[in-house]
């Protein structure tokens, strides 16, 4: 993996400029000043620096004069990013062996990918994540047919059974085995009843014959 080494005494912009570059799929090394730098550096063996000019102890031109006297780090491309403008500090930069001088206020982050992707020769592509990402056109594996599902026999449902009572037989009346006859009552026979005698009714006054 391409290692990056940033050296930086803003904490803020340190870790934005670092999660920009791990997203490009860089490995990052962080340094706080010039002093930390070198020693990272030496430690490490970083393809590329991008460091802040002005810092304590030991400043971004002091470190990038020693580091392109090293023998062992002089090959490192060198990005220096400075809030100074002036033409002066750029020639002296790119005379001590930058090969970039990036000045905050006229850049953006894209800008400092960009350069970086440039000086390491990959054109925009950063070959780390060439070389860690997964071949889009793998071929997925077949996974097995699977076996035909076995219905299960269902068995004939029985009848429920009824919840209504039973009905009981009505209980028949015995029957006599001899037929006694029947009587009709004797009713009174009223035709010959007639009026009851009335008394001879004797004209008045009237003298009985002879």
């Amino acid at each position: 993996m391409i290692k990056v080494l940033l050296v930086e005494d803003d904490t803020n912009l340190s870790e934005i400029y670092k999660a920009r570059l791990e997203a490009e799929g860089f490995q990052v090394l962080v340094a706080k000043d010039g002093e930390e730098g070198l020693l990272v550096a030496k430690a490490n063996q970083p393809d590329l620096l991008i460091s802040d000019v002005m810092m304590p102890r030991v400043s971004g031109m002091e470190m990038l004069e020693i580091i392109k006297s090293s023998n062992y780090l002089k090959n490192m491309k060198v990005i220096m990013l400075t809030a100074l403008n002036q033409d002066t500090d750029e020639e002296r930069a790119k005379g001590l062996g930058a090969d970039k001088y990036l000045v905050k206020s006229q850049v953006t982050l894209e800008d400092i990918v960009q350069s970086v992707h440039d000086l390491l020769g990959d054109k925009g592509t950063s070959a780390a994540v060439e070389t860690t990402a997964a071949p889009a056109t793998s071929p997925a594996p077949e996974m097995p047919a699977a076996a035909p599902e076995v219905q299960p026999t269902m068995e004939p449902a029985m009848p429920a059974p009824s919840m209504s009572e039973p009905t009981m037989p009505s209980p028949e009346m015995p029957v006599s085995s001899t037929t006694e006859p029947i009587t009709p009552p004797v009713m009174p026979d009223t035709s010959e009843q007639t009026n009851p005698p009335q008394p001879p009714v004797n004209p008045p006054n009237t003298p009985p014959l002879q």
